[in-house]
């Protein structure tokens, strides 16, 4: 069985290294080349460019509003259900991740109906008067509800397991020594499920910083992110390095950020 196990594991190597790691090295050789010699001129492009770095900007700040959003409806999901009857959770949890089931597309498409003109949002602020004209479409709004909606499941989870960590007899000391609730959930609880927390919020925000499809459809060209940037560099105009170039830089960031979530999840365990 060791030796079966030792071979799966040189196969998923060499998977690794044929279908990502190439694939990664070539996008990086092609981003510093640049007629034919070594070169940071499209690095150079990237940086000095007030579009570029908008987009980057933009990128940033809609995955961290999207992360904590996510982390926060997340919580408060996996504490649900985490406090149910434990014949009922995986009801509960198969409620949170049933929309995976589905296309991420048709699932946009279902957005795409609920914020437009004539979408059910718009007719409740037409009949409470509010406005003639509501229309969150193809905004950074949009963006970040469709981001959550995509990343949500994957928060719950990690936080949920987290959760079902937590030893029972720890609870019910804090609350025999007197803490009330509140107190128990933010001096035990939540302490000691920051793993789950970390670990959650760093899927959230490399899924979000390196969203493709919804600001495609939800956002529109006023909206476009650093990935589709890079699609639009690489595919419409054919400037391959310009393309690897924000693609590395993208990659780069969300690396530092996962790293950093990482060094804060180890110290989330040794507490």
């Amino acid at each position: 069985m060791k030796r079966f196990y030792s071979v799966l594991g040189w196969i998923a190597i060499a998977y690794m290294a044929a279908l990502f790691l190439y694939p990664l090295l070539n996008v990086l050789t092609t981003s510093l080349k640049s007629g034919g010699s070594f070169s940071l001129e499209q690095y150079e492009k990237v940086f000095s460019s007030a579009v570029y770095m908008k987009v980057l900007g933009r990128t940033m700040g809609i995955a961290a509003v999207s992360t904590v959003i996510s982390l926060v409806l997340g919580y408060a999901l996996a504490w649900f259900i985490a406090s149910r009857r434990p014949s009922s959770q995986g009801i509960w949890l198969m409620l949170i991740i049933s929309p995976m089931f589905m296309s991420l597309t048709v699932r946009l498409y279902g957005w795409l109906i609920i914020l437009s003109n004539d979408g059910p949002v718009a007719a409740v602020s037409r009949a409470l008067r509010f406005s003639q004209e509501v229309s969150l479409l193809f905004s950074n709004f949009s963006v970040i509800v469709g981001i959550v909606h995509y990343v949500l499941p994957f928060v719950v989870l990690n936080i949920y397991t987290s959760l079902k960590k937590l030893n029972p007899s720890l609870l019910e000391a804090s609350m025999m020594l007197g803490a009330s609730s509140a107190r128990t959930f933010w001096r035990v609880t939540f302490p000691l499920s920051l793993p789950g927390v970390f670990a959650g919020g760093s899927i959230a925000f490399a899924l979000a910083a390196n969203t493709f499809l919804v600001p495609l459809m939800l956002g529109g060209p006023k909206t476009n992110l650093l990935s589709n940037m890079a699609y639009d560099a690489t595919i419409t105009i054919g400037n391959f390095g310009l393309g690897s170039a924000l693609s590395i830089v993208l990659l780069a960031i969300v690396v530092i950020v996962l790293v950093l979530m990482g060094v804060l999840e180890r110290r989330g365990h040794h507490a």
